[in-house]
């Protein structure tokens, strides 16, 4: 049993090992320890020997064990200083000798369990204290001589680093004014080619006609901000309204390729079939025209916009409807798996073609969170789609929420929790503004803020329903 803690059959072989002269006496006293009856040149080995001769209950044996155990000399003393390992051979040797002495049956005690694992992981102990030390003294030699380094750095040096950084600074800079500077004013973007399934502009914008349809006929009032509108309907487009497809969307992967494909194939026959919108932009950033731009798409509904001079109520048939295939109900509406590089890219250009045709208005381009209605419950946000994080900026147009939200402050609308919490729980400068302003003017007029919201609910009223009998009237004629 004793021997096979170490599953060898002879103990440890020591051939360096030099024997020297013993001194003993036959029997020692309680409470003596092996250093004052043996002359031991290794008073740490000695110690060792000592302890594991403890076990041994029987004087007699116990000096057997001694004598056997002090055969030959103790290992060399570098051993001794690795770690825990140093000691192992001589604990495994002394178990074995030990073992000769002890009854069988005895259970043989944790530290002599220990011994035995530790012996057949010697090696690797071994292995691993060598790594250690290689790696700390390389990684002593390495700091060393980055400390080193740093303060031996000629002063030539350190002026040459610092111009070289300079003049990267100044490179940045160069090419971020190259980039603005490079910018095409609307009156350089012109249809440059077209051809069978699609047309190809001056700013690099190319749209794809094949799954172009006919709508209706373009016909809107354009109110002032008492609700007076001229006496005969518009027919140019006057804004753009973005919107998300908000269909499932895959991750944005090549293993998905296929599946992208016909998805976005899916959106634009959708759409076609039911005249959604003028444009729709794939996952892919190509550009697809709908709804001719002169005809109306079904894509606003219940809609109000101003531009702080004009009023347009119901927006479809006065403003140009872009899709981008996408979601809002995610953590991050723009990125890699959402809205992404190519569409924005396109959005831009797409919106420099048609703001160049139609002599749009950077102020009446703007998302359809931003414009959606219900005149049922008079609140904000029948639809919610791009109420937060449209990226205006990227399309080369002014941030629309910061602008006063009219609707609110002007003609009466209101909104809840569930609007803000569609725009991510926030509340954003422009309706901040809008209740301001409706506070403001209410207190003017010694209002409180509901009698004011209703006064200027019958500016919205007179507008809508003058807008409505409009749609009613050419939905007949259809």
């Amino acid at each position: 049993m004793w021997r096979n803690l170490l599953d060898c059959a002879s103990p440890p072989r020591y051939e360096n090992w030099k024997p020297r002269k013993l001194t003993a006496c036959a029997t020692f006293s309680e409470g003596q320890t092996l250093e004052t009856n043996f002359k031991i040149r290794d008073e740490r080995y000695a110690k060792l020997v000592d302890q594991y001769s403890r076990h041994i209950k029987s004087p007699v044996l116990r000096l057997k064990f001694l004598q056997s155990a002090l055969k030959e000399d103790a290992p060399q003393k570098w051993a001794w200083r690795i770690p825990f390992f140093g000691s192992v051979p001589e604990k495994a040797r002394l178990v074995l000798e030990l073992s000769k002495f002890l009854p069988p049956g005895q259970r043989a005690p944790l530290s002599f369990r220990l011994a035995s694992i530790a012996w057949r992981l010697r090696y690797l102990a071994y292995a691993l204290c060598v790594a250690i030390a290689f790696s700390a003294g390389a990684g002593l030699v390495y700091v060393t001589s980055k400390i080193i380094g740093r303060f031996s750095t000629p002063t030539e040096a350190k002026e040459a680093l610092h111009k070289s950084d300079s003049a990267a600074r100044a490179e940045g800079d160069a090419v971020t004014t190259i980039g603005s500077e490079a910018g095409l004013a609307l009156d350089k973007v012109w249809l440059a080619e077209e051809g069978a399934g699609y047309e190809f502009y001056s700013n690099g914008a190319r749209i794809l006609t094949e799954y172009q349809t006919d709508g209706s006929e373009r016909s809107f009032y354009r109110f002032d901000m008492e609700a007076n509108s001229s006496d005969e309907p518009m027919s140019n487009p006057v804004g753009i309204i973005y919107h998300l497809s908000e269909g499932d969307l895959l991750p944005f992967d090549d293993r998905y390729n296929s599946s992208l494909r016909d998805r976005s194939k899916a959106l634009l026959e959708y759409a076609r079939d039911h005249r959604l919108y003028n444009y729709v932009i794939d996952r892919f950033g190509r550009t697809y025209r709908i709804v001719r731009d002169e005809q109306t798409a079904n894509h606003a509904g219940n809609s109000l916009w101003s531009d702080s001079h004009h009023l347009y109520v119901n927006l479809s048939p006065s403003f140009i409807g872009i899709c981008l295939e996408g979601r809002s109900d995610r953590k991050k509406t723009v990125g890699p798996d959402g809205i992404n590089e190519a569409q924005i890219y396109a959005a831009r250009v797409l919106t420099a073609v048609l703001r160049s045709k139609y002599r749009i208005e950077d102020a009446n381009c703007v998302t359809h969170g931003l414009v959606s209605v219900n005149p049922t419950n008079k609140l904000m946000g029948y639809h919610t789609d791009w109420v937060a994080g449209f990226p205006f900026e990227a399309l080369g147009l002014a941030n629309k929420y910061d602008y006063e939200l009219m609707a609110v402050s002007r003609f009466g609308f209101n909104y809840d929790q569930a609007y803000i919490n569609a725009a991510g729980g926030r509340r954003w400068m422009g309706i901040e503004k809008a209740d301001a302003a409706l506070k403001e003017s209410s207190r003017r007029d010694s209002l409180t803020a509901e009698r004011g919201r209703a006064a200027r609910w019958e500016i919205y009223q007179r507008a809508y329903s003058k807008q409505h009998a409009l749609d009613e009237a050419r939905a007949k004629s259809e």
